[in-house]
């Protein structure tokens, strides 16, 4: 009787949360201790492992938030504009841990990647090409509201206003989390290969800096700019 009410043991991929979680398959997709290139590339991996499930997770967020704008459900697209800011802060946090690495091993890791590369993230690429599905149909929202961008701008606190000047400041915190982001790997790169040499895409690290403040949104801090010309050219 004890036997069969044995509850099973964590790590023997039993437990309801290890089958939901489903840790077997998961921890099994790193190298095993014999085959790493050294004793980091384990790090290495899992901090890029585990930055490909957060992208996932913020790509799943735009699909949800275009939803919302498109109905106008403003509220719940700017609560969500703002998670995805943390995910890309809890990205940039995991940066410095993989500055811990000397780059000797560095260097041995980025060898046994082949030709792989960072650019190659299919995580990063879908962010790329998600972020700016939102702008068309944030545009609608303007559209239904009766008012320009620069109109909400200059007057955000206006209740007709509000809730579109609450979105357009989720979607410039996003812009400014990924800014953060490309810096903080131009930041790791510069520390771990230096920024003049090439990438193992043939592409030099140095090239990275022009992508610093690139801008998913970029009609934002055009009316930003606008805003300040309106009201004082000169400061």
């Amino acid at each position: 009787m004890e036997a069969m009410m044995a509850m099973p043991k964590p790590g023997s991929g039993e437990t309801d949360y290890e089958k939901y979680t489903r840790t077997l398959e998961l921890l099994s997709l790193q190298k095993k201790p014999a085959d790493l290139a050294n004793d980091d590339e384990l790090l290495f991996q899992v901090v890029h492992q585990a930055m490909e499930l957060w992208m996932k997770a913020a790509v799943h967020e735009i699909e949800k938030i275009r939803g919302w704008l498109a109905g106008d459900e403003l509220d719940r697209a700017r609560k969500h504009l703002f998670r995805i800011e943390l995910i890309v802060d809890h990205l940039n946090d995991a940066m410095p841990v993989l500055e811990t690495m000397t780059q000797a091993d560095y260097h041995e890791i980025r060898m046994a990647l082949g030709r792989g590369s960072g650019q190659d993230s299919p995580g990063f690429n879908e962010l790329l090409e998600g972020l700016p599905t939102l702008w068309e149909p944030y545009q609608g929202v303007l559209k239904r509201g009766g008012a320009s961008l620069l109109d909400v701008f200059r007057e955000p606190h206006l209740e007709k206003n509000r809730a579109i000047y609450d979105v357009s400041m989720g979607m410039l915190a996003v812009d400014r989390a990924f800014q953060h982001f490309r810096y903080r790997h131009l930041q790791l790169a510069r520390t771990q290969i230096g920024l003049a040499v090439k990438s193992l895409k043939g592409v030099p690290a140095q090239a990275m800096e022009k992508n610093i403040l690139r801008a998913y949104f970029p009609e934002l801090w055009t009316t930003i700019e606008d805003l300040t010309h309106e009201t004082s050219p000169v400061y």
